[in-house]
């Protein structure tokens, strides 16, 4: 991005990640922030690229908020597919950038091409609408296939998600899509194991964020993860602050009063982890399902948590 600012404006542009916490509700801050300094002027840009079905009037609505707690400008990075979209942005007044190809900065000036995101999806890692529909047709039956507009409804997906969930998969050669009558019907290539192996190299952790709360507020629904799911599933001793998932989008989160364990009795203290996509679609008996357990652990080299897991997809 910075070198493609330079290239634009002709100048110097400085850029660094803005780490301080701010006063807003909490799927806000879980946005990287990138503070812009071009010209004397300074802003920041929103990362929002793979938020697909954030609506302009939502831009909108958060680009006053934002603008209010961090003193300056505020634009957002997205991923424009359309004509109509970014007209959109440009009519409301919505500041962006979409590299290389689109700039809309109109307290700076204003850049902008007739460039768009002719490929749907990306084969390097899964969204998280992607990863819904993968789990979804790993858990049928061998040689099972499903109408497209049944996984949709089922994991309260919109068709534009639904038809970029598919495309991905069909792209990295996991699934097939067929035609039934008048509707698509989806199918994994593989096994079960098969399909999983195939698709490890691009599953994604869950885990937006994790946070801490007092035990007494844990009035809503949640499922038990990490280290806790874990040490029912294997012979790992759980943890000593009780971890459990809930999705990032519940609206209990922007409640949550978050609060540093070190300094409660860890007995009173609950570990809620903020997943990208709704755990509840496919917990088994209170717990998160196993595979996107497995992911939540990707990178740990702790000997016993990779021993416990190793033995949990054994078992799947």
């Amino acid at each position: 991005m910075q070198k493609q600012l330079e290239q634009y404006f002709g100048c110097k542009v400085k850029i660094a990640e803005y780490k301080n916490r701010l006063p807003l509700p909490i799927f806000m801050t879980m946005r990287v922030i990138m503070m812009v300094e071009l010209y004397g002027v300074n802003f920041a840009i929103i990362d929002v690229v793979k938020e697909m079905e954030l609506s302009v009037a939502a831009m909108k609505n958060q680009k006053v908020k934002y603008e209010e707690v961090l003193q300056c400008p505020v634009a957002y990075e997205v991923a424009l597919n359309s004509v109509s979209m970014r007209n959109a942005l440009v009519k409301s007044g919505v500041p962006f950038v979409d590299l290389p190809g689109n700039v809309f900065l109109p307290f700076m000036g204003i850049v902008l091409q007739d460039v768009y995101r002719k490929q749907l999806v990306k084969a390097d890692r899964m969204m998280p609408a992607t990863q819904m529909v993968f789990l979804e047709l790993l858990y049928m039956d061998d040689e099972e296939s499903v109408l497209k507009s049944e996984v949709a409804n089922k994991l309260n997906l919109t068709k534009t998600s639904i038809t970029r969930a598919t495309a991905q998969l069909e792209g990295m050669g996991l699934i097939r899509q067929m035609k039934s009558g008048t509707e698509i019907a989806i199918r994994r290539n593989y096994t079960r194991k098969e399909y999983y192996e195939n698709a490890k190299a691009y599953l994604i952790n869950p885990v937006q964020k994790e946070i801490t709360i007092m035990r007494y507020e844990s009035t809503f629904e949640s499922f038990s993860a990490g280290e806790s799911a874990l040490s029912q599933e294997s012979e790992l001793n759980p943890p000593r602050i009780e971890e459990r998932a809930i999705y990032k989008g519940e609206e209990v989160v922007d409640q949550l009063e978050i609060v540093d364990a070190r300094s409660e009795d860890p007995d009173d203290c609950l570990k809620v982890q903020l997943w990208k996509y709704n755990p509840s679609y496919f917990a088994r008996e209170g717990c998160v399902d196993p595979v996107s357990l497995a992911c939540t652990f990707n990178g740990n080299k702790d000997e016993r948590i990779e021993m416990s897991v190793e033995k949990l997809l054994e078992e799947l």
